[in-house]
C-alpha cells in the first residue's frame, strides 16, 4: 500500500509539471548574449503562456488555436518558434528563440539596406532609410524594391502562397502583383545585441501563431565560468524581465 501511494504521488507530481509547462508557464534557458543587458547568457527564465492568450499545445493534432487572443505589445521580450525553419512543418516542434518586439501589425519601421531599424533621420542623409510596414490580418501592402523579397518569403513560408520573383516583379499564384494581402498578424523582433542575427533581420516577420509567450521572470542567474559557491546574481533572481 505504501509503495502504491508513493507511485501515485510521483505520477501526480509529474502530471502537474507537464500541465504547468503545457498550459501555464514554461522554463527557457537564455542561449546567447543576444539579449544583454536585459538577459544574460545562461540565465533561466519563465515564459508566461497566457500573456497573449494560451496557444494550445500539440499543434500537429488540431492546428493553431489561441485563447483568448491578446496582442503583443511593442517592447515586449517574446519567446517564439523559429519562423525560418523549413525542415519542420509543425510550428510548435521548431526550436525556440527570444527577442524584443519592436514592430506590431500596422507599424511603420525605418530600415537600412541590412534591415536594421534606424531612428528617423534628417532629410540630408544620402542613403535615406526605407519605410517598412509590418503586415496585419486583412492588410494589403504595396510591393517596393526594398520589401519585395521579404514579402515574397512571408507569402511562401506563412501564407501558403506560391510566390516568386522574376526579374524585378513579384508573382503570386503565377500573376504579377504590386500589392499583397495577408491573413495573419506579424511582428518584427530584434536582439538587444546588434551582432546577434537571430532576429527579424535573418528570418523576417514573426507570425502570431509562432509566438509562445512573454518572458516574465528570471528564476536563476549565475555568472559563467564560476564555481559552485560563487557568481550568483541574487539581486536578479525572481525579478521581472524588463
Amino acid at each position: 500500500m505504501k509503495v502504491r501511494k508513493t507511485a501515485y504521488a510521483i505520477v501526480a507530481a509529474l502530471l502537474a509539471v507537464v500541465l504547468l509547462r503545457c498550459f501555464v508557464a514554461t522554463p527557457y534557458l537564455i542561449p546567447s548574449v543576444g539579449m544583454e543587458n536585459s538577459l544574460y547568457r545562461g540565465e533561466r527564465i519563465l515564459v508566461n503562456k497566457w500573456s497573449y492568450g494560451l496557444r494550445l499545445p500539440f499543434m500537429a493534432w488540431w492546428g493553431y488555436h489561441r485563447w483568448p487572443d491578446r496582442p503583443v505589445k511593442q517592447g515586449d521580450i517574446v519567446v517564439f518558434n523559429n519562423p525560418g525553419n523549413l525542415s519542420q512543418p509543425v510550428v510548435d516542434r521548431r526550436e525556440t528563440f527570444i527577442s524584443r518586439c519592436i514592430g506590431t501589425p500596422g507599424d511603420t519601421l525605418l530600415i537600412d539596406s541590412l534591415f536594421d531599424v534606424v531612428p528617423d533621420m534628417p532629410q540630408a542623409i544620402v542613403h535615406k532609410p526605407k519605410p517598412l510596414i509590418v503586415p496585419g490580418r486583412g492588410a494589403t501592402l504595396r510591393v517596393y524594391p526594398w520589401n519585395r523579397t521579404l514579402l515574397c518569403n512571408t507569402l511562401v513560408l506563412h501564407e501558403g502562397k506560391r510566390a516568386e520573383i522574376k526579374g524585378d516583379t513579384l508573382f503570386v499564384e503565377g500573376k504579377p502583383v504590386h500589392f499583397c494581402r495577408f491573413s495573419k498578424d506579424y511582428y518584427w523582433v530584434t536582439a538587444n545585441n546588434a551582432a546577434n542575427l537571430n532576429d527579424s533581420r535573418l528570418f523576417g516577420f514573426v507570425p502570431k501563431d509562432h509566438i509562445i509567450g512573454k518572458a516574465a521572470v528570471i528564476w536563476f542567474s549565475k555568472e559563467e565560468d564560476t564555481d559552485l559557491f560563487s557568481g550568483y546574481r541574487w539581486e536578479r533572481m525572481w525579478t521581472r524581465v524588463q
